[in-house]
């Protein structure tokens, strides 16, 4: 269940993350439930804050825990099959781990267990309290931005293992050029062993690229590669969430995943959340722009209904059709379908199935040769055998 918009007055961007959270959890539960009899979801940082709802249905543990009973529901209802559901639950703040005990009795079909205290001295309690074939969900959506990525390893490095961080862009980004010795130690704990302080130096270096865009780029490359390396996740992507009246991005949400099932679930829930978050900004813009007419040409030519969630989208469909050409070699060699979608789709934001009608396109328009192509396909395999 996708949370309710009015919840969320001053934060309409926890909106926008919990709308990807509640498709995701329940989405992606859905689909390993038939592989797996236990689900775990961790929550490093669970509050809970300024939360407005009756019973916690606009946090994050809230959000999760509904989408962990629907799945296992459906599961009993659909197979006969009872997944076994766990809540790791982890607060430092006194009163707030006071609150979160309430919680449990809302959820009598949910295994939840609570932890008081910073969420990285924790790791290895959280570890043993995984079992042992259990496909475990992580969320870190701290309050600021200081984890101890190295610290944290042992957790997102286990098998069936999927990650989202909550990564406040914003906030790094302003801390990153100041050279208080704790700010500078924590930047290094998030991000260690990357270079993104020479590049980020490079770029102020270059009047012509500087800016909050290629700075993201910096930053947000050196997390992902943090969790691809300590972690060992092939893929990591990002979903950007907006400031809500204004047309920059607050945090970015990191994906990371093993496997090609993930993938497609993370683009399809990333998509429906983006066009969300337009359609949130637009009804503030216009709520604002009726209630203080003075200020209309402030808001003259910024974007409405849905069109970040469609600039961007088309971005990422160019990008991934000029990378569905660079990956396909020229004849007599060929490669299978199934071994293109997940690498471009990894690294480009486009649906699968979108994806799959591009690549079709390009098969009737002749610039790419499927040699297994099936009469009255629509779409291709991942057997097919491509060349351009």
């Amino acid at each position: 269940m996708r949370p309710d918009l009015a919840n969320y007055l001053g934060r309409e961007q926890a909106y926008v993350k919990h709308h990807f959270l509640a498709d995701y959890v329940e989405r992606l539960v859905f689909k390993v439930a038939s592989a797996y009899r236990d689900v775990v979801y961790i929550d490093g940082f669970s509050g809970p804050w300024k939360d407005q709802g009756q019973s916690f249905e606009d946090t994050s543990f809230g959000i999760a825990l509904e989408a962990l009973r629907k799945a296992k529901a459906e599961w009993k209802r659909i197979k006969g099959i009872d997944v076994t559901m766990t809540a790791l639950l982890v607060e430092r703040d006194s009163d707030a781990y006071r609150r979160l005990q309430e919680v449990i009795s809302l959820y009598p079909d949910i295994q939840i267990r609570t932890f008081p205290g910073e969420f990285v001295p924790l790791i290895d309690d959280l570890i043993k309290a995984i079992p042992p074939r259990a496909f475990t969900f992580v969320l870190m959506d701290p309050k600021g931005w200081k984890i101890d990525m190295n610290a944290v390893a042992p957790l997102i490095r286990r098998p069936n293992t999927e990650v989202v961080l909550n990564f406040m862009f914003d906030f790094i980004n302003r801390f990153a050029t100041m050279q208080q010795q704790a700010i500078q130690a924590g930047l290094d704990a998030l991000l260690p062993g990357t270079d993104w302080r020479q590049r980020m130096a490079e770029l102020d270096a270059d009047p012509a690229e500087r800016g909050a865009n290629p700075r993201k780029d910096i930053l947000v490359s050196a997390i992902s590669d943090v969790i691809t390396r300590l972690g060992r996740y092939p893929y990591v992507m990002e979903t950007p969430v907006l400031y809500p009246t204004k047309d920059r991005t607050f945090y970015s949400l990191i994906y990371a995943t093993r496997s090609n099932v993930g993938i497609e679930v993370f683009r399809e829930c990333q998509h429906d959340a983006l066009k969300a978050q337009d359609q949130v900004r637009d009804q503030l813009k216009s709520s604002r722009r009726a209630e203080a007419t003075m200020m209309d040409d402030l808001f003259a030519g910024t974007p409405t209904g849905n069109e970040f969630a469609a600039r961007w989208i088309a971005e990422q469909e160019v990008a991934a059709r000029a990378a569905l050409l660079e990956m396909i070699p020229a004849s007599p060699a060929f490669i299978r379908y199934g071994e293109v979608w997940p690498a471009i789709m990894a690294k480009h934001g486009v649906r699968g199935r979108r994806l799959a009608r591009m690549a079709a396109e390009m098969r009737a328009s002749g610039t790419l040769k499927f040699l297994d192509w099936a009469p009255r396909k629509q779409v291709p395999d991942d057997d097919y055998r491509i060349q351009r």
